[in-house]
């Protein structure tokens, strides 16, 4: 017998009513949305990320009067709407509370089975309405949908290039073994001379001639006299020999501590999806912004900014505010990180990024196996995995 599933829109967290329908929702079943006038620009997303034929949803638009909500007026526009005998499955989680209580009382009138969408949990709650409180007769459900990056992002809204993710450039061994080496300070002064140079005057080049940078004939080259040396130091073979390309410049002077995370968080929290490099935008901001390490465990977003090094307070804040941008503008109830080689000794730079809803993560808590462990069990109780 076919249903129709109810949801209550939210504009501002549409992931109940999403995954809701994911569970629910069957061939032949109708899909029905209660909005407030100013939250129904999201409806078209919501409807695009589930997939489903537009001509089986219809929508409840609930408009205000005098500027207020009242509600015997949003519980006559809802009734007028409804269908007696009509099989409804009621998704209470979502919108105000007000309307809340106004869609729980029209539905009690009506063939309805009552749920709560409990997205921190993980859980569904099937429940039911009467006057006895002590038969413990509410139902509680696992949600078995795991949502992909590109389901979250689309259903917030963000374009994103996650269909083509960055491919590793080197085998996760070697990302190790930079890991190693900047880890136990094995690095003089001159090999961080040569990263440095390499970041600031070389990383947007498409490629560079390892010969013509240590000694250049052009004046707008800056020169790397220890270029080869540093190379053959860490063992790092160019794919074409004499040369190196955008992306091993990319890998040289920061991208191996993103592949370094990569693997890390793909073999030990073993995620539903998970990429790096990749750009997202909300079509507004002009400029794309681009995440290190993203990954999906049971349907939380987690997002790490990955620094080998921070050389002062105010690049560490200029971090800090970017993180925080992409945290409330763009990814939700995303989960923030940022992960760094830094050494926080006083804990300062710690407790700033938590103030601003951050985990930062220091030299420290990346290279001591017990701190490690913590910060990764964290994450797995933020999941909250069924």
């Amino acid at each position: 017998m076919s249903k129709t599933i109810v949801n209550i829109i939210d504009k501002i967290n549409p992931l109940p009513a999403y995954l809701f329908t994911k569970e629910y929702y069957e061939e032949g079943d109708e899909l029905l949305l209660i909005s407030a006038e100013e939250e129904i620009n999201c409806i078209p997303l919501l409807i695009k990320a589930l997939d489903i034929d537009e001509t089986l949803v219809k929508t409840i638009v609930v408009k205000r009067y005098q500027d207020k909500f009242l509600y015997e007026r949003i519980c006559r526009t809802i009734k007028g709407n409804l269908i007696p005998n009509k099989q409804y499955y009621l998704n209470l989680a979502g919108g105000n509370r007000y309307m809340t209580l106004s869609v729980q009382h029209v539905f009690e009138e009506f063939n309805t089975l009552f749920f709560y969408t409990q997205t921190r949990e993980n859980l569904i709650v099937k429940t039911i309405f009467d006057h006895s409180i002590y038969d413990d007769d509410d139902e509680v459900f696992p949600v078995k949908h795991r949502m992909t990056l590109k389901e979250y992002f689309g259903l917030y809204g963000l374009q994103s290039d996650v269909d083509q993710p960055r491919k590793q450039v080197k085998e996760t061994t070697f990302s190790q073994h930079l890991f190693t080496m900047f880890s136990q300070n094995m690095f003089s002064r001159g090999d961080y001379e040569v990263m440095s140079t390499l970041r600031e005057k070389y990383r947007n080049w498409k490629f560079l001639i390892i010969s013509q940078v240590e000694k250049p004939e052009k004046e707008y080259m800056t020169a790397i006299p220890n270029l080869s040396k540093f190379l053959d130091f860490i063992g790092f073979v160019p794919e074409r020999p004499g040369s190196l390309q955008n992306y091993e410049i990319e890998y040289l002077t920061g991208g191996w501590f993103e592949e370094y995370v990569y693997a890390l968080i793909k073999g030990v929290l073993q995620p539903d999806d998970i990429a790096m490099g990749v750009h997202i935008s909300n079509g507004i901001i002009k400029h794309n912004n681009e995440l290190d390490v993203c990954f999906m465990k049971a349907n939380k977003l987690f997002v790490i900014e990955c620094k080998t090094g921070v050389t002062s307070e105010s690049l560490f804040n200029e971090i800090v505010y970017k993180v925080c941008a992409l945290k409330e503008v763009l990814l939700g109830s995303g989960n923030s990180y940022i992960f760094s080689l830094k050494k926080d000794h006083k804990g300062n730079w710690k407790k700033t990024a938590k103030y601003m809803g951050i985990t930062f993560c220091d030299w420290l808590n990346l290279t001591k196996p017990e701190n490690l462990k913590h910060i990764l069990n964290e994450m797995n109780r933020i999941a909250k995995e069924s």
